[in-house]
């Protein structure tokens, strides 16, 4: 049911953002999220063109300024081009780098990872989990959003593992060249004051 209020409100976005200019970033990829061997909290990202250096984790399925509050934000200097890991729960790694360490997740939250560009060029699909549904990952486990649609659950996530998760992502799916609106799996764009 959530899953057809979902795809509704996306075609109806989608319409009423078609009349604006501008208002399309191109997605280069995935965000994911998977725990370590002590399970911790992995953002996980795939760029299959372009390039992203902004990470964001907010809460209640909302992104800052549509109702989600921020929780961390990962920046890079340099361009992620390909495959990333990175701890949530520190200041960073892999070429990411925080000012503030994440507060410890909290069970029965929801939270959404995403991605983009600091100048709107470029975007990557998110990512909705919780805690409780990273306590169900071993590591090498990915939960993202499912490109194929097969084997998603009621949310259009899906468990994989990295493997799958590198080669299946770039192939199929929103992420293989297509331009979409805001109105589908990916952010708007990131603005900073």
């Amino acid at each position: 049911m959530a899953w057809t209020r979902r795809i509704a409100l996306a075609a109806a976005l989608c319409g009423a953002m078609a009349v604006l200019p501008g208002c399309t970033v191109p997605v280069a990829g995935m965000t994911g999220v998977s725990v370590t061997e002590d399970g911790q909290p992995l953002g996980v990202m795939l760029v299959c063109h372009g390039h992203t250096d902004v990470a964001v984790l907010s809460t209640d399925r909302g992104r800052p300024g549509d109702g989600g509050l921020e929780l961390g934000t990962w920046t890079r200097t340099e361009g992620l081009t390909g495959y990333s890991t990175w701890p949530l729960s520190g200041t960073g790694g892999d070429g990411w780098s925080t000012p503030k360490p994440l507060a410890p997740l909290v069970p029965g939250q929801e939270y959404t990872l995403f991605g983009g560009t600091k100048g709107n060029s470029w975007s990557v699909m998110d990512v909705h989990f919780s805690a409780d549904d990273l306590a169900t990952l071993a590591p090498g486990q990915v939960i993202h959003f499912d490109v194929s649609g097969e084997s998603a659950d009621a949310d259009g996530q899906v468990t994989t593992s990295v493997g799958q998760f590198r080669a299946e992502v770039c192939s199929d799916g929103p992420v293989a060249g297509r331009q979409v609106s805001h109105g589908t799996r990916h952010p708007p764009p990131l603005t900073r004051r």
